[in-house]
């Protein structure tokens, strides 16, 4: 357990539109009986609009230079020593989906999986790296001949290409490039969980994760975030982004005698968010026959915190919300109330981290 790892120190980064999120963990004492990870470095950095614009980096010098303020290399903060970087790619640039072959896993070969991505891929293949793994065997409809399910993840070169430069620029070594949803899903998934969703609601982009026992089937992009909220509040109510931006964290999904049709433009929005959801879990259904109904959602990101939210969607799906708890595997005792409140928007960071405290290469 202490040994395996040849990357000393190795850290998560979360590389997302409006900030930079960092998590570093150590090892629990040798022959102590909890052997849940300690945080020891956790960090996050504002990014100002358009210095990364839906996963594409727009800015890189100024984003570098972030990087740098966040590995505290521009005199301030604690300093990261480790060169040693597991990232997040983002998620409208990536697609991953599950298929499920006709034959034994030992007989599936790369040019296989090529000829099936050029079904399934949303990205021109020649452009596009992939990776693929086994994920478990499963009975065949009429459970004479044997399948496999694959779990299969994609992105485009010049997304991952402008990423990669972006953190040797600042010193750093990438041993992993990882799917965000992947990511979020090694945060929060048990080992013991069947059939379940997770909905990632974040600042400038959302996205839905199904996952199963044998793990995650497949994630979709949605459209709704907060900054959306922003937009359209600026837009209806003639009001300046610092005040639509105070009525959303003050007011969430409640009534406001200051603004009278702010809960009228919210609960469009979340009507919206809702049909995407039921869109989402019946393409699923449909397209993964032989599966369990999905009986809960998890909720994570910075959107999750937003008043009354969980419960209206639970109310109007007709599903068991909960939010997710990103830190089941890590000891949060000695961390500060501000840093406690702030694990809903560091799932990817922590899946990240837990990749990168293990061999990398292994996982």
């Amino acid at each position: 357990m202490f040994t395996k790892n040849p990357f000393e120190g190795a850290f998560g980064l979360d590389i997302g539109d409006l900030s930079l999120k960092l998590v570093q963990l150590s090892h629990a004492p040798m022959f102590s009986r909890d052997h849940r990870y300690t945080i020891a470095n956790m960090a996050t950095v504002t990014l100002p609009p358009g210095y990364i614009v839906n996963g594409e980096i727009q800015q890189p010098e100024l984003v570098r230079h972030k990087l740098l303020q966040l590995l505290g290399k521009d005199g301030h903060g604690k300093k990261i020593h480790s060169p040693w970087v597991v990232a997040d790619l983002p998620e409208p640039k990536t697609f991953l989906t599950s298929i499920e072959l006709d034959m034994p896993p030992e007989q599936i070969t790369q040019e296989d999986i090529r000829y099936q991505c050029q079904k399934h891929l949303p990205f021109d293949l020649e452009e596009t790296y992939l990776d693929w793994q086994i994920v478990s065997p499963i009975s065949s409809p009429d459970e004479k001949s044997p399948a496999t399910r694959v779990l299969i993840g994609a992105s485009q070169k010049t997304i991952a290409d402008s990423y990669t430069y972006l953190l040797e620029s600042a010193g750093l070594q990438p041993i992993a490039l990882e799917l965000e949803s992947l990511a979020i899903a090694r945060s929060l998934i048990n080992e013991e969980n069947t059939t379940g969703a997770i909905l990632d609601v974040g600042a400038t982009r959302s996205s839905i994760i199904i996952y199963d026992a044998g793990g995650v089937r497949f994630s979709t992009t949605i459209n709704f975030s907060g900054e959306i909220i922003n937009m359209t509040l600026i837009q209806q109510l003639k009001i300046t982004y610092d005040e639509a931006e105070d009525l959303k964290i003050k007011n969430g999904l409640n009534y406001t005698k200051e603004k009278g049709d702010y809960l009228k433009i919210i609960n469009e929005l979340v009507s919206g968010l809702i049909i995407e959801i039921k869109k989402t879990i019946t393409y699923y259904q449909d397209h993964y026959p032989q599966t369990a109904p999905i009986e809960c959602i998890e909720l994570c990101g910075g959107m999750a915190q937003m008043q009354n939210l969980l419960p209206t969607l639970a109310h109007r799906l007709k599903i068991q919300f909960k939010n997710g708890n990103t830190w089941k595997k890590i000891k949060t005792e000695k961390l500060t109330a501000e840093q406690k409140n702030q694990e809903l928007t560091m799932a990817s960071a922590t899946g990240l981290a837990l990749r990168a405290i293990i061999n990398p290469y292994n996982d």
